[in-house]
């Protein structure tokens, strides 16, 4: 694990590296964000109208999965590179143009086998990218900063879902593809001009992939089921939203009602998200701020289990913004802390990328088994309160950081 002391030598970055972070950031998540929301669902209709949401599902997981694979493997990869642009560059500009052109090629694409296999490529490609750029941060920020970016990195994720929301729905399809792969390459220009990597450890020979050991790494494992066990609440408590709305709140117009919730969920999870990484790098206590956001998402899912009262849905919709803005700016940040070798960072970047795509992945079924099995919404939500209140409870269990 790197020491603070090390980190803490580093320079500060400033305001400008962070924003130029920030809009690659942004970029990176808007290329899957109108795919995911609107576009693929679009096409998906049109070639399948009787049988969309198996057709979707099977889409949706093979991309899933290839995204579980490569990343881990590409980030291991990328940890092996010497360059002259570096470790991380290449593979965050490879990886986007890459992903760039397979989102090109998905808007002229009418046949569905064709469809499966440029969005498997595509989360491959984008997943290269990702890892890299998420390793930037243990790689050239000091400690002390480590909560700013994660900030800017919470906000620019959910600007980015809630922008590539309305490119997918205000553009034809083909017009939207293209829209969302050229701004990702946009957004990469300024950082990858600028940014200048610090030297990587040279290293004579990469020894094959292997985890990090359970009795070497044990704060990298625990924040590994914190983030898995909050993220699939998070995953389960939001995908029977519209649903949630028609049948247990009898809300007149449950699609408005769901954009009312989603534009007062981002809106916490901005705010949220800037405010408390600084908070948490002025006061140094990272576990803190993890562990009580998440007893706040089981609070806000405790309230959505009893709601009756869309006014109370919208309350609840708040505090999980808030609840999550802090945890997804905080808990990177933790991450950043306990990944276990300057050497393989990418690689247990990674790795702890898996706590976010397999809850994502598991979700939708999850979610229908404790609406089937275990007393509707109130089950559903009740479960997601648990989870996240394990997974509070986890982070305590971390020793190295404060």
């Amino acid at each position: 694990m790197t020491t603070a002391v090390e980190t803490n030598q580093r320079a500060p970055v400033s305001r400008g590296w962070v924003a130029g972070y920030g809009l690659m950031y942004f970029g990176q998540h808007l290329s899957w964000a109108a795919p995911v929301q609107i576009l693929l669902a679009v096409q998906v209709l049109e070639l399948y109208p009787q049988d969309k949401e198996r057709m979707l599902a099977l889409l949706m997981a093979a991309g899933g999965l290839a995204a579980v694979i490569a990343g881990p493997v590409a980030g291991h990869l990328a940890d092996a590179t010497r360059t002259r642009l570096g470790r991380r560059l290449p593979w965050m500009i490879g990886g986007s143009l890459v992903a760039a052109g397979m989102l090109a090629v998905a808007g002229l694409t009418q046949d569905y086998v064709a469809l499966l296999i440029v969005w498997v490529v595509f989360q491959v490609a984008l997943a290269a990218s990702q890892t890299s750029a998420q390793s930037i941060p243990p790689d050239r920020v000091p400690q002390h900063q480590y909560g700013r970016v994660s900030g800017v990195m919470g906000l620019t994720y959910t600007a980015a879902v809630v922008v590539g929301s309305a490119l997918g729905a205000a553009l034809p399809t083909r017009a939207a593809y293209l829209a969302v792969g050229a701004v990702m390459l946009v957004s990469l220009v300024p950082f990858a001009f600028t940014y200048r990597e610090p030297e990587a450890p040279r290293v004579e020979r990469r020894a094959g992939f292997a985890l990090p050991r359970l009795d070497e790494a044990r704060d990298f494992w625990w924040v590994f089921l914190a983030r898995l066990l909050v993220t699939l609440a998070q995953s389960i408590a939001l995908f029977y939203l519209l649903y949630f709305l028609r049948d247990q709140v009898h809300y007149s117009d449950p699609e408005t009602g769901v954009l009312i919730l989603s534009a007062i969920y981002a809106v916490f999870v901005i705010i949220s998200a800037i405010w408390s990484g600084r908070a948490s790098d002025r006061s140094g206590k990272r576990r803190r701020f993890v562990s009580l956001s998440s007893f706040g998402v089981a609070i806000a899912c405790l309230v959505m289990a009893v709601a009756t009262d869309f006014t109370v849905v919208m309350a609840a919709a708040g505090l999980l913004g808030v609840s999550w803005g802090v945890f997804q700016a905080i808990d990177q940040a933790l991450i950043n802390h306990v990944l276990p070798s300057a050497d393989d960072r990418a690689a247990h970047i990674g790795i702890v990328n898996l706590a976010v795509h397999i809850p994502n992945t598991a979700a939708p079924a999850l979610a229908a088994l404790l609406v089937m099995y275990a007393g509707g919404y109130f089950g559903l939500y009740s479960v997601a309160a648990a989870l996240t209140m394990v997974g509070g409870l986890v982070v305590w269990k971390v020793r190295g950081v404060p």
